[in-house]
């Protein structure tokens, strides 16, 4: 059996539309056996509206960590950060052994092997399109993204989670009209860059981008699957969670016990 902890980054009181959501995609990509618990942060953002705040985003990431971290003290095999920008996921790497997944990092680096350039398609927010943009050249993958490769759909985050949860075919023809944008820039697979988003394409049956091949890939469901395999590879070939080499090196624990008493957090 293998246990994923998907950590939500908006608190618990506003999340159950969501979660209903998600849950409808395990049966659809998960092997029988394999088990998705959810936390969400708390304190956190109560609004996806502030979350392209980066101070705000700083204050939420905080949270994020340290649900990953009480997730591996519960026994879980791996945990899965539900947005594209991956907020806390490096960190986290550092100071817990299991996996850590990052669903934008995880799709983009599927969507390479998928086809030779990517586009993303996400929430209506600027300044959350410029930091994926950066996000693309801090992976290193810019020479595989077409030119301009992160584009906005055009309903507002505020109507996605209440109307486009009630008519999810308008969230799915929004995303491929900006798709098949990104299509005749160049794409050769799009990936739908937003946890909010993403899941409605795989429950609305929608894979492809028309009917010209291009794959339109759900980052939810390649984070989870990608927890899944990881786990797998881990248990099965003895692999570690995570490499120790180099940038994800873990602290002394007493360092870390240390450091966290001097802000007041308690000790793991």
């Amino acid at each position: 059996m293998v246990k994923i902890c998907f950590v939500n980054i908006t608190v618990e009181r506003i999340s159950q539309p969501y979660y209903d959501l998600v849950r409808q995609l395990f049966p659809k990509v998960l092997r029988p056996g394999t088990e998705v618990s959810f936390k969400s942060v708390e304190p956190g953002l109560e609004s996806l509206a502030v979350s392209s705040s980066a101070y705000f985003d700083l204050l939420n990431k905080k949270e994020i960590i340290e649900k990953i971290m009480e997730a591996e003290k519960e026994g879980f095999d791996a945990a899965l950060v539900g947005c594209f920008e991956d907020p806390g996921v490096r960190e986290a790497r550092e100071v817990v052994n299991i996996p850590v997944i990052g669903i934008g990092e995880a799709s983009m680096l599927l969507a390479c092997m998928l086809g030779h350039r990517f586009a993303v398609v996400t929430a209506n927010d600027n300044k959350v399109a410029t930091n994926l943009e950066v996000m693309i050249k801090l992976q290193g993958l810019q020479e595989r993204a077409i030119t301009h490769p992160v584009r906005t759909i055009s309903m507002a985050n505020r109507d996605v989670f209440t109307k486009g949860f009630q008519e999810p075919y308008l969230i799915v023809s929004d995303i491929l009209d900006k798709a098949r944008g990104c299509v005749a820039d160049g794409a050769e697979v799009v990936i739908v860059g937003c946890a909010g988003l993403a899941p409605h394409c795989t429950m609305s049956g929608v894979t492809m981008v028309d009917e010209n091949g291009a794959q339109l890939l759900d980052c939810v469901v390649i984070g989870l699957k990608a927890a899944e395999a990881i786990v797998d590879l881990k248990d099965r070939l003895g692999w570690p969670a995570i490499s120790r080499a180099g940038i994800y090196a873990m602290p002394r624990e007493k360092d870390i016990k240390r450091v966290r008493s001097m802000f007041g957090l308690k000790p793991f």
